[in-house]
């Protein structure tokens, strides 16, 4: 079965009255069929995109890349793995019609 893994990600404030930051890395584990897609911008409307197959699950280059994504927004906190892993999960059924638990 099919699951959602959050190998990496972070949140910052942003400006007040904004919804922040997010920027995550997520990995859908399906074996040979897995995927890695990137959750970046507002939290209120982040933006998934799917890195190509051949992306190497390196930690601290995601860890690097969150940070770069959010640096002067305000203080980086831990992402909750939940929200981004269900962020993940609603844009492959809307745009794949895929279930993932």
């Amino acid at each position: 079965m099919a699951k959602l893994l959050m190998m990496a990600g972070g949140t910052a404030p942003g400006e007040a009255g904004s919804a922040g930051w997010v920027s995550a890395y997520v990995v859908l584990s399906a074996g040979a069929q897995s995927r890695v897609f990137k959750v970046v911008g507002k939290i209120d409307a982040p933006q998934i995109d799917e890195l190509p197959a051949a992306t190497t699950l390196d930690m601290k280059r995601f860890q690097d890349e969150l940070k770069k994504d959010l640096y002067g927004m305000g203080v980086v906190r831990n992402a909750d793995k939940d929200w981004v892993c269900d962020v993940v999960r609603k844009h492959l059924k809307a745009s794949e019609g895929i279930d993932v638990g």
